[in-house]
């Protein structure tokens, strides 16, 4: 599993690296993480980039905004964006299934023997896309080692050895370099060693040009690589987002799977009516024996893209179970799966730069018929340090009709810096209407369909 390092500061906190059962075990990928607002873990990805976009067991379902990742643009001064390295793959087919690990033993003969030689060895994963084949790398001694491992391994286990630039004690210098400087480095994201590219990775989100400046006189770039992202700038003028409910098939954020058309939920599409490799590698991972098999049922299509899928166990608005596929070359592999159970409380997917917040009735002046004004209590979902929302709060949007009184909020999220996650505070609003609320229903205009606000659960 990838192991976790807490980040030595004074106002930062170690966002959860959730890797998604099997689909990532037996990596050796190490990532310092930083939470910070707004991002989430729509295809469940186990790609461990995830400092400024928490990863947790329980995604938050605020999604949107996400950064968008622009090396092309960004002063990578000396180093190299990390996309543009190459990914270390084996040349050895294994025969796993994307839910299987193999024995513990047997990785820990192979780690045991890597510490015998700490100066050339970089590590050991499982490489998903050549069917769980275990993976060595060292950084010269290819034959030898590899001799050596057939030796102490069963005949019958199927491992490789690879060549690597850079051993694991080289790159762990360099991590720790990082990790004792990281407050001088304003918009770090994320920094760990990335086994499977042999570099430590360095994330950051709207970095000052100062900052690579003084990453590169903090350590070597060779052995570094950088993804840079950029957030939107969040819509200007008043809030316009009730619209999006009422499209014909609106784009929602959907608990434990993502971001998805609303059809895709209430008119699931059954797998069986869909032919795609993506599919193709669901009904092999759902034949294939396993201590942790996928759940079984109805699966369903939620999203394919050209390189990611998700599907999912619909059972009315909750998620039975999930699985995520990514496009590996030529075939499909399983990123991730599980079975949240819970609740989907699908909300609009909101426009660039805003993120979801909650919207409860305020319990100390619940409404009356004849109320012009509505007490109602915001607070925001991603980790903002329990500020308070102040200028960031957008909204209220109010549509009143016959029937009805909509209304919708959004926030403009954190971005830039790290911020803790012990919980935000309440803003109190209050809703003008130009007329008495009457019979009509006060409803949360970011819920799909839009659902009545009330009390907050734990008031």
């Amino acid at each position: 599993m990838a192991a976790r390092f807490p980040l030595r500061t004074r106002t930062w906190v170690l966002g959860a690296l959730a890797v998604l059962a099997a689909a990532a075990c037996g990596s050796a990928d190490r990532v310092d993480q930083v939470s910070t607002a707004g991002m989430d873990t729509a295809e469940g990805s186990t790609t461990p980039t995830a400092l400024v976009a928490p990863v947790t067991a329980a995604p938050s379902p605020s999604s949107e905004p996400s950064p968008t990742t622009s090396t092309a643009a960004s002063p990578l001064s000396a180093f190299v964006a990390c996309d543009d390295i190459p990914e270390l793959e084996s040349t050895v087919e294994g025969n796993l299934s994307g839910t299987q690990n193999p024995d513990d033993e047997l990785t820990g003969i192979i780690r045991d023997y890597g510490g015998q030689h700490r100066e050339t060895f970089a590590d050991l994963w499982i490489d998903r896309a050549h069917g769980g084949a275990l993976v060595a790398a060292f950084t010269d001694g290819l034959e030898s080692h590899r001799e050596a491992l057939a030796a102490l391994l069963p005949d019958s286990e199927r491992f490789d050895v690879v060549r690597a630039d850079y051993s694991t004690a080289e790159l762990e210098v360099v991590r720790a370099e990082i990790q004792a400087n990281a407050e001088e480095l304003e918009g770090i994201s994320h920094f760990g060693i990335r086994t499977t590219r042999n570099r430590v990775e360095v994330g950051f989100v709207d970095p000052p040009d100062a900052t690579l400046d003084r990453l590169a006189e903090l350590v070597p770039a060779a052995p570094v690589c950088v993804d840079v992202s950029y957030w939107p700038e969040p819509p200007s003028g008043p809030l316009d987002i009730v619209p999006l409910v009422s499209a014909d098939d609106p784009l929602v954020v959907c608990r434990g799977i993502g971001s998805v058309r609303y059809s895709r939920l209430v008119e699931p599409l059954s797998v069986d009516q869909v032919d795609h490799p993506a599919v193709e590698a669901l009904r092999d991972e759902l034949r294939s024996p396993s201590p942790e098999p996928l759940p079984t049922g109805d699966w369903s299509v939620m999203r394919i893209d050209d390189d990611r899928a998700t599907f999912a166990i619909v059972d009315g608005d909750v998620i039975v179970g999930r699985a995520s596929f990514r496009r590996a070359g030529e075939r499909w592999v399983l990123s991730g799966f599980g079975g949240p159970n819970r609740p989907c409380e699908a909300l609009v997917a909101l426009p660039p730069g805003l993120a979801h917040v909650e919207v409860h009735l305020d319990p100390g002046s619940p409404p009356q018929p004849a109320d012009t004004s509505i007490h109602l209590q915001v607070r925001e979902i991603d980790c903002a340090g329990g500020r308070k929302m102040g200028d960031a709060l957008r909204g209220p949007q109010v549509i009143e009709t016959e029937d009805s009184v909509l209304v919708a909020f959004a926030v403009v999220p954190i971005t830039a810096g790290a911020v803790t996650c012990q919980g935000n505070p309440s803003t109190r609003v209050t809703v003008e209407l130009s007329q008495p609320l009457g019979e009509r229903e006060l409803l949360n205009a970011v819920r799909v369909p839009p659902a009545p606000i009330e009390i907050r659960p734990d008031r």
